[in-house]
């Protein structure tokens, strides 16, 4: 494998601030960014680097533009959409300057592109491009990009080398980062797909300020799903913070995008293959991913229809027993805040149930979803009865 290490490497050690960090020095003291409009200032260096596996990701100012081509690189294909082909051609172009043979291919953008025959199209572009074992497929793009480019990276010559920079909120804390890749069947969501760590994700804020509107709040649905799961600070964070993160403040979209992704590279390295504590990282996808497939990919995005799912899973886990009525409030109100729905109308109840029969997650037949018991605390592998399941989707799809 070719060393990445002396390209990227920033020399900040990877962590997560709390809210107890506030307004604490923290060393190194030169070079260091404030992040202000949080109780207290955050000091943040430029680009932070936490490791997962035999992946690096970066986060921070520049982190787009860091240099690329690891030594000995001859050969290199970047795959982008055509919403995002500007920053891929800044990726191509340094590739280029340093003498590596590149190949570029922008789809059009949008959940239709993550299917088997996209990724056949783009097996043959890279034997034709002349791309073999030692060659990198660099990903520019979204959660669509990220994850159809790992997929073909995995499948190609049964595996080359991956390096992804996602464009989108949703792509730099959830979808570029764990190794899950995947493409989409007419059944369902990601029902073809591979475990197959990149070897590098690049995360910069600044990317996001160009985001339609509805794409960047889709995100923050996965962002509130980390404050449940894991980090009730976090939580309290992006509270506190609602304003800054919806005026794409790049400070404060710095700290939330480091402690999502280092939830989850947390979460990924105890539990690559999902045997275990990694199902907590699907809250809320379990109705979500149903919901999206029932519309075709089309009425919802996956934010939004993680942002549903997680108020049909609390309503759940309130019937149950397992969580108080005030921590399905407070979700609902932060997800509110965010700009995020709750509810949709017209969802077929039945085409919704439908899909669900087909959740990776099921096990002999049986649904399991993951619960919340507090803000910042889940239960996994819960089996719920049908009629309530039902009684939830009604709720949110009145």
């Amino acid at each position: 494998m070719q060393s990445w290490t002396s390209a990227i490497s920033s020399g900040f050690p990877a962590t997560v601030l709390s809210i107890s960090d506030v307004g604490r020095p923290r060393s190194p003291s030169s070079n260091l960014r404030t992040l202000r409009g949080s109780p207290g200032c955050v000091i943040l260096p430029p680009v932070r680097e936490i490791s997962l596996l035999s992946s690096l990701i970066r986060v921070g100012p520049g982190a787009l533009d860091a240099a690329p081509a690891p030594d000995g690189l001859k050969n290199a294909f970047v795959l982008t959409d055509r919403n995002c082909l500007k920053y891929a051609r800044r990726v191509e172009q340094r590739l280029k300057a340093a003498g590596v043979e590149t190949g570029l291919s922008a789809l059009p953008a949008g959940e239709l592109q993550k299917s088997l025959a996209t990724a056949g199209k783009l097996h043959q572009q890279l034997a034709r491009a002349g791309m073999d074992r030692k060659s990198v497929l660099f990903a520019v793009g979204g959660g669509v990009i990220t994850d159809l480019g790992g997929f073909v990276a995995s499948t190609y010559m049964r595996g080359i080398q991956v390096c992804l920079y996602p464009t989108t909120l949703l792509g730099q804390v959830d979808a570029a980062i764990g190794g899950k890749t995947g493409v989409n069947l007419p059944e369902g969501k990601n029902l073809v797909g591979t475990f197959y760590q990149p070897t590098l994700v690049s995360c910069d804020a600044a990317v996001l300020k160009t985001l339609p509107d509805r794409e960047y709040v889709s995100g923050l649905g996965e962002v509130v799903k980390y404050g449940m799961i894991r980090d009730a600070a976090l939580f309290e964070v992006i509270e506190k913070n609602v304003d800054g993160i919806r005026k794409r403040d790049p400070d404060v979209l710095d700290e939330i995008i480091y402690r999502c992704a280092a939830i989850k590279a947390d979460v990924v390295t105890k539990d690559e293959k999902e045997s275990g504590e990694r199902a907590i990282l699907n809250y809320g996808h379990t109705i979500g991913h149903a919901l999206e497939a029932a519309g075709g990919y089309k009425t919802l995005n996956h934010g939004e229809a993680v942002s549903i799912g997680m108020e049909a899973e609390a309503i759940l886990s309130m019937e149950l027993g397992i969580a108080p009525l005030e921590v399905l409030a407070a979700q609902n109100r932060l997800l509110k805040l965010c700009g995020l729905p709750t509810r949709v109308k017209k969802m077929p109840e039945k085409k919704v149930l439908a899909a669900l029969k087909l959740d990776k997650k099921n096990v002999s037949g049986k649904t399991r979803f993951v619960l919340p018991e507090a803000v910042g605390k889940v239960r996994w592998g819960v089996e719920v009865p049908h009629d309530l399941i039902a009684a939830a989707l009604r709720t949110v799809t009145a």
